[in-house]
């Protein structure tokens, strides 16, 4: 009710605006929900300190690691049976054959995001973590995040009056946890004709729009058509063979589909065999919003980030406060003021550029805001790694700082993280600035071309299939960040651009070396696979393929490209780690 007294009958819903703003309105309120949820964390996390107090001792002896780390395994084992279980299963079957790697990698970034929620639920219910929670959240990055969070969904939310339909949307997210299925049965009476019995009208009751699954079955040869006459028939007749079921998803298309797929069709019958026929119809439907699952995608991601940012803080203080204070050292610079400035006029100014692509402006507008925030994610990441890890270590800051209760790994460990937050503050900004940007190229491409404003969702899946590019540009720029962090301990600033510069080229070009280098002298081919296997492969982060295919990037290479990010990024820090524990500081 209260989105209908919002917006209206959705008067404005023909408006150019609405399709532009109805794809943000999803992240606004996906943030918000995130948002919320963490509110709701640190209120559980509140009323449980009294009776965890009891853990105070092992969270300082380290035994509530261990703990937190058993529990994690458990639930990883726990989704991998999930996934592997019902309709689940079904998503990872690749041409009839059941995806291993797949289920694998998708169940092990899960676990690490679930496991987060396990880990902070331990560490944050204490005293001393809610007496730090307002500087957390206040100051430095923290606050930055916040700010820009808040803005994006205080901005999604203003546009409730524009948007077609919010309450069919709020209603469509239960649904994405129970589809709705349905099971009817028919007997069919057989018959001697040769030319088998009459078409029957079966009372299988379906909406088109919703429907996403159907399998037919029976023990007889059937046909199903649309109208009880052949020269009545809209559709294609639709043969089944005894025992072989028929069998259609929503992503095969609505051509495939044994059921015509227009409002208001009829189905009917027809049995060609002489015995009765046993029909049975399996029909999943679901949510009539299936765009609204991009609301919990966004609340997840916020929701798990802001986990890890508290669990940080709990968990590793001191850590924590190294990597805060780098951050928001890094902050107080114009550098990322000004990166940030540039690549948000870049990208406005490309909605309007003309790339003369034959209609497929877009795409460039994808790849070229990606790449360039990117670019700049990479430049300031290692101008922190430098400014915090080389400058202090010439300036005898470092030193200073490692005289208190600090561990030389807490060093390093913390200046990682602070670049991870810098690095994380810059993508939620120069993000938002893309998505906005893609969403609105659809209507300026329409303009241009004199057709039809396009429909909300058109704008909506453009959107959102950026979203994955943005998240490997981000895991892309994690793993330069920590590799400059780690070689910053031993070298200055400009040899650190120069080797992390050298590192970005061989990693793009690393499948042409090894490609090139294949079948030729055994030293080339040896310093090859050296090369491969010392320097990150870039081009699993790279989505130029799927935009040029205009296609979606899969869940299964996103969890796999995380899996291998955090992997290197571990061992990134042990290098560092490695180089520092002997660096001479005084």
């Amino acid at each position: 009710m209260v989105l209908d007294t919002i917006s209206p009958m959705f008067a404005a819903s023909d408006f150019w605006m609405a399709k532009w703003l109805t794809p943000f309105w999803f992240v606004g309120v996906g943030i918000l929900l995130g948002l919320v949820v963490l509110s709701l964390f640190l209120a559980l996390a509140f009323l449980l300190i009294v009776p965890t107090r009891g853990l105070e001792p092992a969270r300082k002896s380290g035994t509530l690691h261990w703990v937190a780390l058993a529990l994690t395994v458990l639930l990883g084992i726990g989704i991998g049976g999930f996934l592997n279980s019902g309709d689940f299963r079904r998503a990872f079957f690749v041409k009839g054959e059941f995806a291993t790697e797949e289920w694998l990698l998708v169940s092990v970034a899960l676990t690490a995001m679930l496991g987060s929620m396990v880990w902070a639920l331990l560490f944050c219910s204490s005293t001393r973590f809610f007496g730090e929670l307002r500087a957390l959240l206040f100051e430095g990055v923290g606050f930055a995040m916040l700010v820009t969070l808040g803005t994006v969904g205080a901005i999604g939310l203003a546009a409730t009056p524009w948007v077609d339909d919010p309450r069919s949307v709020a209603s469509s997210i239960p649904q994405m946890f129970a589809p709705s299925t349905r099971t009817l049965s028919f007997t069919l009476p057989g018959s001697t004709s040769p030319e088998g019995g009459k078409l029957q009208k079966l009372e299988v009751q379906y909406d088109p729009s919703t429907l996403g699954f159907t399998k037919i079955e029976s023990n007889r040869r059937i046909l199903i058509a649309d109208a009880s006459e052949v020269d009545q028939l809209r559709f294609a007749a639709v043969n089944i063979d005894a025992d072989a079921p028929k069998v259609w998803e929503r992503s095969m298309g609505p051509n495939k589909s044994p059921l015509p797929m227009v409002g208001g069709a009829e189905v009917f019958a027809q049995n060609e065999e002489i015995d009765d026929a046993e029909v049975t119809f399996t029909l999943v439907s679901y949510p009539p919003v299936p765009q609204a699952i991009s609301i919990l995608l966004v609340a997840a991601f916020v929701t798990v980030f802001g986990l890890l940012f508290f669990l940080m803080q709990s968990a590793a203080p001191k850590i924590a406060a190294i990597a805060l204070s780098a951050a928001k050292s890094e902050l107080s610079q114009p550098l990322p003021k000004i990166l940030i400035t540039i690549v948000g006029l870049a990208i406005l100014l490309f909605v309007f550029l003309p790339f003369h692509t034959f209609g497929e402006d877009i795409k460039l507008l994808k790849d070229c805001g990606i790449t360039l925030a990117l670019i700049a994610a990479i430049f300031q990441g290692v101008w922190s790694a430098s400014t915090s890890v080389s400058d202090e270590i010439e300036g005898r800051t470092a030193l200073t700082l490692l005289s208190k209760p600090i561990h030389r790994r807490s060093f390093i460990i913390g200046k990682i993280l602070g670049v991870f937050w810098i690095l994380m503050f810059m993508f939620l900004v120069m993000g938002s600035f893309e998505l906005f940007a893609v969403a609105y190229k659809p209507i300026v491409e329409a303009r241009e071309n004199s057709l039809d404003i396009p429909m909300w969702q058109q704008c909506h899946l453009e959107m959102f299939q950026t979203i994955p590019g943005l998240a490997l540009a981000f895991m892309e720029a994690v793993i330069l960040g920590s590799i400059s962090v780690a070689i910053g301990t031993r070298v200055s600033m400009v040899a650190n651009f120069a080797i992390c510069f050298s590192i970005y080229v061989l990693g793009h070009l690393t499948p042409v070396i090894m490609e090139s280098a294949a079948g030729g002298l055994p030293l080339v081919e040896f310093f090859s696979q050296l090369i491969s296997a010392i320097v990150p492969n870039l081009n699993h982060f790279s989505m130029e393929s799927a935009i040029d295919a205009d296609v979606g990037v899969p869940w299964s290479v996103i969890a796999s490209v995380f899996v291998y990010t955090t992997i290197y990024g571990i061992g990134a820090t042990l290098l560092g780690l490695l180089l520092f524990e002997e660096r001479d500081l005084a």
